[in-house]
């Protein structure tokens, strides 16, 4: 499946943009890895948190829409019979 299929078109910029700070902050959490640099650490897994949590927000957002359409569609289907 693709992104399309879980996040409305409109959000799809600001998703990418999650996912490209989720890619940079594993470089860091690397980075922090090879360092034991425990801020940089500690700051790539809020980056991470911070993200997945946004990205998971525009999914429910997504679905929140797909029911309330279906409730309608649903509804007209009663009604017309």
């Amino acid at each position: 499946m693709s992104l399309k299929d879980h996040y409305l078109e409109e959000d799809m910029d600001k998703v990418l943009d999650h996912i490209e700070n989720i890619a940079e902050a594993g470089l860091n959490g690397l980075k922090s890895a090879k360092t034991a640099n425990e801020d940089l650490a500690k700051n790539a897994l809020f980056q991470i948190n911070h993200s997945m949590k946004a990205i998971l927000d525009y999914n429910k957002k997504k679905l929140g829409k797909e029911n309330r359409f279906n409730k309608v569609n649903e509804q007209v289907r009663k009604d017309w019979f």
